[in-house]
This record gives structure tokens, C-alpha cells and sequence, in this order.
């Protein structure tokens, strides 16, 4: 069950130039210095997203035969792997929250953030869809299984794609189509989270975006759980935004939190009892570590996603507030920093990549039972990790410094009123 489901987004890698991730381009009541520089561990903790991905889609889901023994107890412990999508949208309601709320009173809001979407996003993605349509046109009809299961038609409509859409189809289809864009639902989730957070950001109070942001974090299981009974399957509670919004939800929290000064003073002076509350967090996630068929257990679907995203949440604030010296050394370790930086591309081409590898010289689908498929593997990702770093520095980094030299936001006042991020009332 859990292999059919697929992992996580890194659409929330943010610029590399200009000002930091979560420095403020306009002026508040009180800026926290913690925010004023880039945060490096942010890099870490994205890395280590991506890194659950490889995990669980080129290991565990390439573990076609179960392995016996003690080999089985320690690929337990990454039964999890496939969380990393959590971790995507935690982080990513963190940063593009904290972008929003800074930027709220700039006359350019919505173009700007928009326009720095656009040149972040959209390049990359479409350019592996081209790719996919030259692959239907040479592969669609193939006969053999892996070419198949990467370009087959007539699954998922292919205009949802670029409407960044796909999610929907794949819930209602309760499949996720061509695996060469499978793992696309995620970005389809958090594209159609920019779209409508910037709107409630803009329009509504600190206090009205807290509210909305508690109501979609307990509103989330909810609705998991009635889509659940209603017989739709384990995939739609998987892949659609208002069951997932409880993640997404939980980094917006954190970002208003950290921009409160009294919140942030209390913060720093109880950092033990954050500690806590990741360890006991983390209690209940070794717990999930033994259901097996997860995405079918009503339980968890309901309370799992967001323990996951909660407990998330918690290493979040762990690295944002005063982090100590293992948080530093290990977020700050310099190989997953920048696989954090160049997450966005290895997501994208990961899948297909590792498919045409193993298919092109054992014609069939990516397994790791043998050594020689384990060296193949490898193999696979060093290409990919090869190809996302041209990307990186051939397309992603130049587009990005271009959108944010050419766009950035106003400080002029508009007529929205300033933010009161220390007033006393914020909570």
C-alpha cells in the first residue's frame, strides 16, 4: 500500500540571492534578528527532506522482495521515508508564511511574490513535462512494463499538469498516473497553497490568519477521515490541500510565532520545553513505525499526518530558536546543505531517472535485491544528483537572482495597516 503513494515537494526551495529566506523586505514593528541573515540549517533541514525521499523511492519502494531478518528490523526504522512530504510542507508554510506576513503592507505584494513563484517553479516543471510528451510520443505504446508504467496514457488528464491540478484528477482516478510525473502531486498541493494563502494573508489581521491557520490545522483530520469513509480510497487523503493543510498549517503557525517578539522571548527563555515536546512527539512516531498499512488505518489517517506534521514542527522551532550544538552539526553539515539547495531538481528527476537507468540495462522496474541492481542505484543517483546541480547552476540559480533583482517589494505604504507582530494582543 505505502508504494503506491508517493513522496515529497521541494517546491518550497526559496531564492539563493538577494535577501535572506526569512528576512523581512518590509518594514515591521519588531524584527527578529534571528531572521535578519539566512538561516543555514533551513538548507539542512530541506536536505534531509529530500534525502527521506531517495530513501523511500529508492529503497524501500525498490525493496520488491521482502527482505528477512535483521535486514528488515533496520528497514523499519525508514518506514517513515515517506513522510519526507510532511517535512516539505512544514518548512514550506514556514518560509513562503514568513515571506507573505513580512511583505503584507507592500503595494507590489501579489505581483511580486507571484512573478518570484513563477521564475522558481515553473521553468524546471515544464521543461520535464516537455520531456514527458517526447517520451509518450516514443514510448507510449511500448509493451514493456517500466516504459509502461512511466508513460502510459489515458490515466491522468494530461492538461492538469500544467495547471498544477494533477492532484485532483489523481484522487478522483484513485491513481497516480505516469510515474514519470507522479511524484508531481505535491507540487500541484503546494502551488494551489500559493495561490490562496497570499490572498488570506493580505486580507485578513495577524489574529484572523491565526484563527484560519488553527481551523485548517484541526479541520484537516477531519476531512481526512469523512473522505475516508466515504470509500474513496487512501490516495485523495493523500494528495488533495485540505487534507493536508494540517502540515502546510503548522509552518505558518511557527512563522507568525517567531515574529512575535513576547512569543519569541518565550521561546528562547523555554527551549527545554521544546525539546520536550519533540521528544514526546517523537515517542508517538516511533508508535506509528509499527502499522503497517498505514494509509488505510482510519486511526492514522486522522491523528497521523498530524502527529508527523506536529512533530516537524517541533525540529523546526528546534533549529530556528537558539539551536545547540547538535542541531547545528547536523542541519549545518555541509553535503546536506546543499543537497537541501539543489532538492528542488533531484525531486524532480529523481523518479524518472532511476526508471529509464534500471529499465535501459535490466528492462524492468528498479529493485535493489541484488548488487548489482544496489550498484545501479547508485549509479542512478549520481546522475541525478549530476543533472540537478547543472540545473542549478545552468537555470535555477540565474532565474532566481534575476526575479529578485528585477522584482522586489515596495516598502511605500499602502492601505493595508502595519503589522503589530509585538503587540501583547497578537495571541
Amino acid at each position: 500500500m505505502a508504494r503506491e503513494l508517493p513522496s515529497s515537494s521541494p517546491a518550497s526551495v526559496e531564492a539563493q540571492f538577494g535577501r535572506s529566506e526569512t528576512e523581512s523586505p518590509v518594514c515591521s514593528t519588531w524584527r527578529n534578528p534571528r531572521l535578519a541573515g539566512r538561516i543555514r540549517e533551513l538548507d539542512g533541514i530541506r536536505g534531509l527532506a529530500i534525502l527521506l525521499v531517495l530513501v523511500q523511492h529508492y529503497v524501500l519502494d525498490a525493496a520488491i522482495i521482502p527482505v528477512p531478518g535483521w535486514k528488515s528490523h533496520i528497514l523499519a526504522v525508514f518506514r517513515l521515508a515517506w513522510s519526507g512530504v510532511d517535512l516539505f510542507f512544514v518548512l514550506s508554510g514556514f518560509l513562503i508564511g514568513g515571506i507573505l506576513i513580512d511583505a503584507k503592507t507592500a503595494e507590489n505584494y501579489y505581483y511580486t511574490f507571484y512573478m518570484r513563484r513563477f521564475h522558481r517553479i515553473v521553468p524546471l516543471y515544464y521543461l520535464w513535462l516537455v520531456l514527458f510528451c517526447v517520451g509518450v510520443y516514443f514510448f507510449g505504446y511500448a509493451k514493456s512494463q517500466f516504459l509502461f508504467l512511466l508513460f502510459k496514457r489515458n490515466s491522468i488528464p494530461f492538461w492538469t499538469y500544467p495547471l498544477f491540478i494533477q492532484n485532483i484528477a489523481m484522487a478522483f482516478h484513485a491513481g497516480i498516473g505516469p510515474l514519470w510525473l507522479g511524484i508531481t502531486w505535491s507540487l500541484a498541493v503546494e502551488e494551489q497553497f500559493y495561490l490562496l494563502l497570499p490572498l488570506a494573508i493580505r486580507q485578513l489581521s495577524i489574529k484572523g490568519i491565526l484563527r484560519l491557520v488553527c481551523f485548517a490545522i484541526f479541520a484537516a483530520p477531519v476531512i481526512r477521515i469523512v473522505m475516508l469513509r466515504l470509500g474513496g480510497g487512501p490516495l485523495a487523503p493523500y494528495v488533495l490541500l485540505p487534507c493536508r493543510a494540517d502540515a502546510l498549517g503548522f509552518g505558518v503557525l511557527v512563522a507568525i510565532l517567531v515574529r512575535s517578539e513576547i512569543v519569541w522571548t518565550w521561546l528562547e527563555s523555554h527551549r527545554k520545553q521544546i525539546l520536550l515536546a519533540f521528544l514526546l512527539l517523537g515517542v508517538g512516531i516511533f508508535r506509528l513505525l509499527f502499522i503497517r498499512e498505514p494509509f488505510g488505518n482510519p486511526l492514522f489517517v486522522c491523528f497521523g499526518y498530524s502527529l508527523i506534521a506536529a512533530f516537524y514542527a517541533a525540529l523546526l522551532l528546534l533549529v530556528i530558536v537558539n539551536p545547540g550544538r547538535v542541531e547545528k552539526l547536523v542541519f549545518g553539515w555541509s553535503p546536506l546543505v546543499k543537497l537541501g539547495i539543489i532538492a528542488y531538481a533531484v525531486y524532480v528527476f529523481h523518479q524518472g531517472v532511476n526508471f529509464l537507468w534500471h529499465g535501459a540495462v535490466f528492462g524492468k522496474i528498479p529493485s535493489v535485491n541484488d548488487w548489482p541492481a544496489i550498484l545501479l542505484t547508485l549509479i542512478s543517483l549520481a546522475t541525478v544528483l549530476l543533472l540537478a546541480e547543472i540545473s542549478w547552476r545552468v537555470m535555477e540559480r540565474p532565474l532566481i537572482q534575476h526575479a529578485h533583482s528585477r522584482y522586489r517589494y515596495s516598502t511605500a505604504p499602502s492601505q493595508h495597516p502595519p503589522l503589530l507582530i509585538s503587540s501583547p494582543r497578537l495571541l
